[in-house]
């Protein structure tokens, strides 16, 4: 029974460790198809953090504006639902980017795992 155990920790550790890079392109992915896409290097880490900060601060329903250093893109993204999966804490999240004279709208699902908020895939 003990050797069970031991088993199983081992394998939790594997898959934690191997969560560790996959949840950096995870993070990333949600951008794919909206014009934040199009951020690279230090703009998208800046971003990132934003997002991570905005979905551990941000009151329901209360927007939180950002943009590139450059201006040539502009953000506002409000927090607007919590909810439970399995045993985690995550949250909704709409974020409307406006490039080049046209807005885009999307929504997701983050949910925060040790001190990250992932995206969530469900």
């Amino acid at each position: 029974m003990m050797h069970l155990k031991a088993i199983k920790r081992s394998l939790l550790a594997i898959l934690l460790l191997c969560s560790a890079s996959a949840a950096i392109a995870q993070n990333s992915l949600f951008l794919r198809d909206s014009p934040l896409a199009s951020l690279a290097g230090a703009e998208l880490d800046a971003l990132l953090n934003e997002i991570n900060a905005t979905l551990d601060t941000a009151e329901i329903d209360t927007p939180v504006a950002w943009q590139t250093t450059d201006g040539r893109l502009t953000s506002v993204w409000t927090v607007t639902e919590d909810y439970q999966k399995g045993g985690l804490s995550c949250r909704k999240m709409t974020l409307e980017t406006t490039s080049n004279g046209e807005t885009f709208s999307t929504g997701y699902g983050f949910c925060k795992i040790d001190k990250s908020w992932l995206f969530d895939l469900e």
